[in-house]
């Protein structure tokens, strides 16, 4: 049986913001028009739904797999959380998934909505992203009817998803704004301006890796939202990128990064936070103090580096993970230069 792994490597021509995220999110919730949503069905309810929307579904002119929730190997699930193609809410409530043969997008049925469909990709693609989801969801609702409000546009679960029913999401290094302590301040600003912004880890302190997404989605456009959420992540970089530049023009902190990171080769072991915080801070002096040859097989480290991830998928042993994780990022960063000299 197929799967899928994401964030979703695609080739296809660079971006400016592919230098500051590590990857994006592009997530699009529908309901049917005149059924409860997902929670407030009857186990009975939700199977017709599965069964109705599977029909439609299958009928797409692409090839699609179906998984079923029930039938999943324990391992495959715990994967599938730990690389965000499933959710908590979805092991609650729904029981299948859909996704295309080359596994560009997931789709949910019966999560907290009917059908919530996804996609996660390296860097940053947004646009095209959405238009391939946006053109999948265009063919299902030729014969669906899905849940519309002249008022509110359509209806989703969450209030919040009202309008497009369109979240966007990218994770990004702040690493700079971090360092110069203006982690918080930026924080409370994208509140105020529509998006939030929540570490990669348990708290704010854990990381520099945050998650930026917008919080609402009504009363504008699903383009006018995209280029919104473009203009906000440039000028998020902008910032970002001043700070880097504040931060390690400081003699003493650009000595002791990069220490940090010649400590790496001496360590015989790594848990997933620290993994965490050394490759935010290898991605934010590449280029500019070190080179690192494939910034995107550091990166993705982060999403393969995870305990679900190298017990199940690759079959690590637990007590052998810590180890594992370490020879995995010194092998990433054996090819490492600093001022023209291998980092060794």
């Amino acid at each position: 049986m197929r799967s899928i792994d994401f964030p979703k490597h695609q080739e296809r021509k660079r971006n400016v913001l592919d230098n500051f995220v590590f990857s994006t999110r592009v997530r699009v919730a529908r309901n049917l028009e005149g059924i409860k949503f997902p929670h407030m069905l009857s186990e009975k309810e939700k199977s017709d739904i599965n069964e109705q929307l599977i029909k439609y579904i299958s009928n797409l002119p692409v090839d699609i797999t179906l998984e079923s929730l029930d039938e999943m190997p324990r391992e495959k699930v715990l994967i599938y959380q730990s690389n965000h193609i499933i959710t908590n809410e979805f092991i609650r409530n729904g029981r299948v998934l859909a996704y295309d043969i080359s596994g560009n997008w997931v789709m949910l049925l019966n999560e907290d909505d009917h059908i919530r469909i996804f996609s996660i990709e390296e860097g940053y693609n947004i646009k095209s992203m959405y238009n391939r989801i946006s053109s999948i969801l265009i063919q299902l609702e030729n014969e669906i009817d899905f849940a519309f409000d002249e008022k509110f546009g359509y209806l989703t679960a969450s209030a919040m998803n009202f309008g497009t029913g369109l979240r966007l999401s990218a994770l990004v290094n702040l690493y700079g704004l971090a360092g110069e302590k203006n982690i918080e301040n930026f924080i409370d600003t994208a509140n105020k301006t529509g998006y939030s912004v929540t570490n990669i880890a348990a708290s704010s302190n854990d990381s520099p890796l945050f998650y930026v997404c917008n919080i609402f989605s009504l009363g504008i456009s699903e383009e006018e939202l995209v280029s919104e959420f473009d203009n906000f992540l440039q000028r998020t970089m902008e910032v970002e990128m001043d700070c880097r530049k504040a931060f390690f023009i400081k003699q003493d902190e650009l000595d002791l990064s990069l220490e940090e990171i010649l400590e790496i080769n001496k360590k015989d072991s790594l848990d997933w936070n620290n993994l965490v915080y050394y490759i935010s801070l290898i991605d934010a002096l590449n280029k500019k103090h070190i080179t690192a040859d494939n910034i995107n097989r550091t990166r993705n480290l982060i999403f393969q580096c995870t305990d679900e991830y190298l017990q199940y998928k690759l079959m690590i042993e637990p007590n052998d993970i810590p180890g594992v994780r370490i020879n995995m990022l010194k092998n990433c960063i054996s090819n490492l230069k600093y001022k023209n000299r291998s980092i060794s």
